[in-house]
């Protein structure tokens, strides 16, 4: 469990100890080709490209490709078919169409990172994710695509989902909204050390009042990934007070919510165990004749 600060401050009962801020900075972790523009070793055609996106990897455990009908590669949005605007990053989206395997089961993209999940860290990752609309495509030829099958964003450790975000979004037609997957790790997860990935899904459900042979085509669009990771802040003014006789104030900053008090009387061996007080801050304890260690913790 993380302690204040440093992972090792601890205040014996005598002492009155202040500590500064320790302050979090947000990282961007790596993402290949997160805006699908590097379309090398894809087939292009016209506003498309055919063929797994550099970095990434077929998601399918239902076989659904290949198929006939189904596709996956990218599209360069013009802001006039298909969607109201160009994309969101670069110029090119994914896709992933389904005609003909309507309802067969889940399929997309996955991508596995060079960093690994680590403790005290919060991680947010960003996807916009598009409900495209019917239209004609360049060469003439008109997508039914008047439905939206559903999605799912995942966050993963060792290929664990430890996050995700399933069809949340209520998303207008030809338009684009943000997914946000959000998770706070604390001292201990199952998945710590493992590498981190992102899967980026169609869950292929087909629409209400249809079944496979009428139901329109369906397909998901993903574009902009973004992964940060920004450390837990440690906890600021960590103070320890006289406030009577035989008694003693320990308290921190109310605004670094989320941690809590532990004690020992001996650092050597360190014995450890949650103080009565908990999370509840500031806390008056008595002042014992022998000497007491505090320290904070964040689960």
């Amino acid at each position: 469990m993380k302690t204040s600060i440093g992972q090792s401050c601890t205040l014996a009962i005598t002492s009155l100890i202040a500590f500064g801020w320790v302050a979090s900075e947000v990282a961007g972790v790596t993402v290949l080709n997160p805006g699908f523009e590097d379309v090398s070793g894809q087939s292009v055609f016209n506003e498309f490209t055919f063929g797994e996106p550099a970095g990434w990897d077929l998601y399918d455990t239902n076989n659904v490709i290949p198929d006939a009908g189904t596709f996956v590669g990218t599209l360069e949005p013009n802001g006039v078919d298909f969607f109201n605007s160009t994309a969101p990053e670069g110029i090119k989206v994914c896709i992933l169409f389904n005609s003909g395997r309507e309802g067969e089961g889940e399929y997309g993209y996955e991508q596995t990172l060079v960093e690994t999940l680590q403790a005290y860290t919060s991680y947010s990752l960003s996807v916009e994710v598009g409900n495209i609309a019917s239209g004609t495509a360049q060469n003439g030829a008109f997508f039914n695509l008047d439905e939206f099958p559903g999605y799912r964003v995942e966050l993963l450790a060792g290929g664990v989902v430890i996050a995700q975000d399933t069809n949340s979004l209520a998303i207008p037609e030809a338009e684009f909204a943000t997914s946000v997957v959000s998770t706070a790790i604390g001292s201990s997860h199952a998945q710590l050390g493992q590498s981190l990935g992102i899967r980026l899904v169609n869950l292929n459900e087909i629409p209400a009042g249809y079944t496979q042979g009428t139901s329109p085509d369906l397909e998901v669009d993903f574009d902009n990934i973004t992964l940060s990771a920004t450390p837990i802040p440690e906890p600021s003014n960590f103070m320890l007070v006289p406030a009577g006789p035989g008694q003693v104030t320990i308290s921190w900053d109310p605004d670094d919510a989320g941690w809590e008090l532990q004690q020992s009387d001996e650092l050597s061996p360190m014995n450890w165990s949650g103080s009565p007080s908990g999370s509840t801050n500031p806390v008056v304890v008595p002042a014992a004749d022998q000497v007491r260690f505090y320290r904070l913790i964040h689960p």
